[in-house]
């Protein structure tokens, strides 16, 4: 059993490939798309039908087209497109953009009709009248009542006579 990986024992292309991921534009193995719901895995239409019966015969009569239809009806994905799959970064940018545009008018909405109105401690009015109130009684917001000790560059003033 040297050289040979545990995973060498199991049959090729059973279950281990359910835990692969396989983009949108690829097609499932069989043994995947046996255990897939009937929607999930391409299955041939009335056109690709007649298509297969068509090509059991004669394959001069076959037109160019035809032949581009029936191999795409059996491969899908090209070597080529699967070397270089699409790439799914707009689309999924343009999602997160369009749910982030579509949620500012619930937040608006929720605001304006939900929410319980501003304190009024935030009014404008109310912090104007608080300010002249605190000028009023000298007392200042960082400094407090000692404020009118210090100077505005934060030196001690000179005591004056009889003020204190």
């Amino acid at each position: 059993m040297s050289g040979r990986g545990l995973l060498s024992l199991v049959k090729k292309g059973s279950p281990q490939r359910l835990f692969r991921f396989y983009p949108p534009h690829y097609p499932p193995p069989q043994d995947v798309a046996a255990t897939m719901p009937y929607w999930m895995y391409p299955h041939l239409d009335e056109t690709q039908i007649a298509l297969t019966e068509k090509a059991k015969g004669d394959w001069n009569d076959l037109t160019e087209e035809d032949r581009l239809r029936l191999y795409r009806a059996y491969f899908p994905v090209t070597f080529a497109e699967m070397k270089y799959p699409p790439s799914y970064g707009f689309m999924v940018m343009g999602k997160v953009l369009l749910m982030i545009s579509l949620g500012f008018p619930i937040l608006w909405a929720l605001k304006t009709f939900v929410m319980n109105p501003a304190p009024y401690q935030l009014h404008p009015d109310y912090m104007k009248m608080l300010e002249d109130r605190m000028d009023a009684l000298h007392n200042y917001p960082l400094g407090g009542p000692q404020g009118k000790y210090y100077d505005s560059a934060g030196n001690l003033k000179p005591r004056e006579e009889g003020g204190w």
